[in-house]
């Protein structure tokens, strides 16, 4: 049988409790493990997307690419957070790829419901994340590059060291260049 300690962990800190053993075999018949390679697709825009994913270790990033080729970073996601495109299970306008070599845990639409069903605290951890990803567009919208940085830096530092520039400058909306500007500007400031 599947190891599937990650997921059962996050469930029990989230619930503030030990799973029960139905809980326990709940997780463990919802869920499938899976291990994506550095750089491998694991859903293109245009296809229907039916599942959402835990993250045990590794780095998956969400993204679009324009009518140009362009990409733009939308969400990354490490260890113990979720990602997936919320409109699931119709056709996605995203990407989805691993960053990193990456362990997920992955589970249908259909079994999401039946576990948020069952465990509603994890109701609320769901909503706390459709409000990040909420804030993250208003964010991109509202602020400017320099400020998102800033936040990026302040919240999410560890991703610094775990992403290429292209990345975070895609993330960011700005070019590799214009990255590389913020950067000198806020080495000078620390001088």
């Amino acid at each position: 049988m599947e190891n599937f300690v990650a997921i059962e962990k996050f469930y029990e800190k989230n619930l503030e409790r030990e799973l029960s053993i139905a809980e326990k075999e709940l997780i463990q018949i919802s869920f499938r493990k899976e291990i994506f390679e550095k750089k491998q697709l694991i859903f293109g825009s245009g296809e229907t997307n039916t599942r959402h994913y835990f993250i045990e270790k590794g780095l998956l990033r969400m993204y679009v690419i324009d009518s140009s080729g362009k990409e733009f970073n939308i969400l990354f996601a490490r260890e113990n957070q979720w990602i997936g495109d919320l409109a699931t299970p119709a056709e996605t306008s995203y990407f989805l790829d691993a960053v990193e070599k990456s362990v997920v845990y992955s589970v249908t639409d259909e079994n999401m419901n039946k576990l948020t069903n069952n465990f509603a605290s994890f109701v609320r951890y769901l909503k706390r994340s459709y409000i990040f990803q909420q804030k993250r567009l208003i964010s991109i919208l509202a602020k400017t590059a320099e400020e998102n940085y800033e936040d990026l830096v302040n919240n999410h530092a560890e991703l610094i060291n775990r992403l290429p520039q292209y990345h975070i400058s895609s993330y960011l909306g700005v070019t590799p260049v214009f990255l590389s500007k913020i950067l000198s500007k806020r080495a000078r400031k620390k001088d």
